[in-house]
C-alpha cells in the first residue's frame, strides 16, 4: 500500500513555502527533523549502512548550484530521499541511497570511479542514467532517449527521477523565464507523467495539480 503524504491544501502550501524559504538560502528545518526520525530507525541496522554513508558523504560534498550555498543545496537530495520513505511502508536502503546521490555528477566534480569504489558499480550505473548532459539536453530526441533509458532501468531509477522532479516542481511557478517554464512543463507532461502513471499512480493527481498551479500567472 502506498502512503499519501499530501492530505490537504495546507500541506500543499506548506511544501511550497518551505522550498521558497530554502531558495533564499535558509536551512530546511523540516527536512532536518524528518531525517532525525529516520536515522533513529536505521542507524543500528546493518542493512542501512550505505544510507548513513550516503548521507554523510553527500552532505560533505561541494555542490555548485546558482544562488545556493553548498550546504543549503544538500537539502534537495535529502528531501528526495525523505520523499522516498513516504511512498512505501518498508524503507528501501537502495532507493534511499540513490536518492541521496542522484545528481552528484551534475552538481559536483566528484569522479565516478570514487562513487563506484565506495557504493558499487550498480549505483554508479544508475547515477549515470539519471545524469542529464546539459550540453545536449535541448538537442532533438535527447530527452526522449534519456527517459527511454530511465524507463528501461531499475524501478528505483524511475522513482528517484519522479521524486526529483516533484521536489523541483514546487518552485516552478516562481520562475519568471517563461521559456524555461514551458520547456520544463512539457518535459513533465510528455515524459514523466506516463512514468508516474505506471509506477507511482498515487502521485499522479498531485503532479497534475502542481502542473496546473505552475501554469498560473
Amino acid at each position: 500500500m502506498e502512503y499519501t503524504f499530501f492530505q490537504n491544501n495546507h500541506d500543499f502550501n506548506a511544501e511550497i513555502y518551505r522550498r521558497q524559504k530554502w531558495l533564499k538560502n535558509h536551512p530546511d528545518i523540516k527536512a532536518d527533523n524528518e531525517w532525525k526520525v529516520i536515522i533513529k530507525k536505521i542507524e543500528k541496522n546493518k542493512n542501512y549502512k550505505k544510507v548513513v554513508l550516503a548521507y554523510n558523504f553527500s552532505k560533505n560534498l561541494a555542490y555548485t548550484h546558482p544562488g545556493l550555498d553548498s550546504n543549503i543545496y544538500f537539502y534537495h537530495p535529502l528531501r528526495v530521499c525523505l520523499l522516498s520513505t513516504k511512498i512505501k511502508q518498508k524503507l528501501s536502503s537502495e532507493l534511499m541511497t540513490l536518492c541521496l546521490l542522484h545528481n552528484i555528477f551534475e552538481t559536483t566534480d566528484i569522479d565516478p570511479s570514487i562513487i563506484s569504489k565506495i557504493f558499487g558499480k550498480k549505483i554508479t550505473t544508475q547515477l549515470n542514467i539519471l545524469t542529464v548532459n546539459r550540453a545536449n539536453e535541448f538537442k532533438k530526441n535527447y530527452k526522449k532517449n534519456y527517459y527511454e533509458n530511465i524507463e528501461k532501468a531499475n524501478k528505483n531509477v524511475i522513482i528517484t527521477k519522479i521524486l526529483d522532479k516533484l521536489d523541483n516542481l514546487y518552485l516552478l511557478k516562481m520562475n519568471r523565464n517563461l521559456r524555461v517554464k514551458k520547456r520544463y512543463l512539457k518535459e513533465i507532461e510528455d515524459f514523466l507523467m506516463p512514468l508516474i502513471k505506471g509506477n507511482l499512480k498515487s502521485l499522479y493527481l498531485h503532479f497534475k495539480n502542481l502542473i496546473e498551479f505552475s501554469k498560473q500567472k
